[in-house]
């Protein structure tokens, strides 16, 4: 038996008065699994497909490892531990994209991001960086100047007004992540959400959140080797799953090969 909200159209496992997603109430309803739109079912040839729109990063090996770069529209989870570089890889992915990107931090100030970006060598005016926590006035900003990729970090930090809850709680990440998702597909932008997790690898947050996204990519350190991150595809619905990347971190950031 499947549920669905009639408000925001997302699944749900178990009927409940309350939709975990978007906060409505009383608007979850039993359905019948049928084609998008509740059409009559069509044979597979009479399907017409539309192919993927990619962004490239410009990087040959992280291009490659997600199947040819970002698709157009898609989010992207990327876990790993404090110290990580999760941060940093992401400023770099930035710049070398050259696209019109939105670094959203509710951890940072944008100080401390510009001595980080100072430390990198990014100098980027494609690169704008916002310090807020409140994701309906990211809504805002991005629908006035839609950015090309758009960076959450992290998403426990961020917060919903449709939700009573403290950020980093289980209904604040679902509701968040929901409003980020849907933005991304209506403008056609990338978002990338960073999801902290602790040395353990342990967090309810990050971990709950992979079946939401497209992409789940995690970066791992290693006590072997402390001058190397790995960085592995866990999920991918528009590419390989079960790959990795070694990335040689340096005090000016990841070395990162161009095309």
């Amino acid at each position: 038996m499947s549920y669905r909200c009639t408000s925001c159209k997302n699944e749900i496992d178990d009927f409940c008065l309350l939709c975990p997603w978007c906060g409505a109430w009383m608007t979850v309803r039993q359905f019948r699994d049928m084609s998008h739109g509740g059409s009559l079912p069509l044979p597979l040839p009479d399907v017409v497909a539309s192919s993927l729109s990619r962004m490239k990063t410009r990087v040959h090996a992280f291009d490659a490892l997600l199947g040819g770069g970002f698709v157009v529209g898609s989010s992207l989870l990327l876990t790993g531990p404090p110290g990580a570089g999760k941060s940093t890889l992401l400023l770099q992915l930035l710049e070398s994209s050259a696209q019109k990107s939105l670094y959203v931090s509710g951890e940072e100030s944008v100080q401390q991001l510009k001595l980080r970006a100072d430390r990198l060598h990014i100098n980027s005016r494609a690169i704008a960086v916002l310090f807020e926590t409140n994701v309906n006035l990211v809504v805002s900003h991005v629908r006035e100047a839609p950015p090309g990729l758009l960076v959450i970090d992290s998403i426990q930090t961020v917060y919903t007004e449709l939700s009573e809850s403290l950020p980093g709680t289980t209904a604040q990440i679902r509701k968040c992540t929901y409003l980020l998702r849907r933005l991304a597909q209506e403008k056609e932008m990338v978002l990338l959400v960073v999801g902290q997790v602790t040395k353990g690898m342990q967090a309810a947050g990050p971990k709950m959140l992979e079946h939401a996204v497209d992409c789940v990519l995690s970066i791992g350190m290693s006590d072997e080797s402390p001058a190397v991150r790995t960085l592995s595809v866990l999920k991918n619905r528009f590419g390989p799953a079960g790959c990795f990347l070694s990335l040689p971190l340096t005090a000016d950031g990841f070395v990162l090969r161009g095309e």
